[in-house]
């Protein structure tokens, strides 16, 4: 098992000394400067995030940003409709996603709203990759059925992991995402739930402890990628507190 790899004892399933997963989001201009915040979070044991859609580059070198794979990577190239920042076609966006996992990332995120056959395509290639599949909705939490509906969906897809994040605009948006983790759990499904904002803080903190398969965390804020995001030491701290 890598280091940064386990969150909890035995996974999926009852929930076993919860363990604290952080994903560090890399969204910077150039292959450069992502590489170096890759390799700074893999010394540290952490995992990353690499935001394909930030890369200013025309023709981002990603031989160059995964020659080598220090630590564990998630490689993500999200539309604007879903926080991204990609401007260019979904050929081009999917295109880069392929080549990713030819170059041996440890998971592929893929949006629920990606085409089909793209999809599984990429389940089919993904060999030892894991494939999330990702949902967010940046004006809101839905209601309980709409959540749902949504994730009953994703639990039947061919995704190893399913991600649901929504941005919290009452405090009790909170409690509809979490009830999320054990539902999905007791199907045998990894997830990541939480929610956005700054009313969704302390769910990207008790959602690791519920069993959500990781949260993520920049090493300060201005490397947040998405609203309400605890920088790490914040995000240790607070962690060390409640697990005492």
């Amino acid at each position: 098992m890598r280091a940064g790899d386990s969150t909890y004892e035995k996974s999926p399933g009852p929930l076993l000394k919860p363990k604290l997963r952080i994903c560090v989001p890399v969204v910077e201009a150039t292959v450069n400067r992502a590489r170096g915040r890759y390799q700074r979070a893999a010394r540290k044991g952490l995992w990353t995030e690499i935001r394909l859609d930030y890369l200013e580059e025309p023709a981002p070198d990603l031989q160059k940003l995964f020659r080598s794979l220090p630590g564990p990577v998630i490689a993500t190239n999200r539309l604007a409709a879903e926080g991204g920042r990609w401007t260019g076609t979904e050929a081009d966006r999917l295109d880069l996603l392929s080549q990713a996992l030819n170059l041996g990332v440890t998971c592929l995120d893929l949006e629920l709203a990606a085409d089909p056959g793209f999809r599984r395509e990429m389940a089919e290639r993904r060999g030892s990759a894991k494939l999330i599949l990702s949902w967010h909705d940046f004006t809101g939490t839905p209601d309980t059925a709409r959540l749902e509906t949504v994730l009953e969906e994703m639990l039947a897809s061919e995704a190893d992991v399913v991600k649901l994040v929504a941005l919290a605009n009452d405090p009790a948006d909170n409690l509809r995402l979490l009830s999320l983790i054990p539902r999905a759990r007791a199907q045998g499904k990894e997830i990541i739930a939480f929610c956005m904002g700054p009313l969704g803080k302390w769910s990207r903190v008790a959602a690791p402890l519920l069993g959500s398969w990781l949260t993520f965390a920049p090493f300060s804020k201005q490397g947040a990628s998405a609203p309400g995001q605890l920088p790490v030491n914040d995000m240790k701290r607070v962690w060390n507190m409640l697990r005492r």
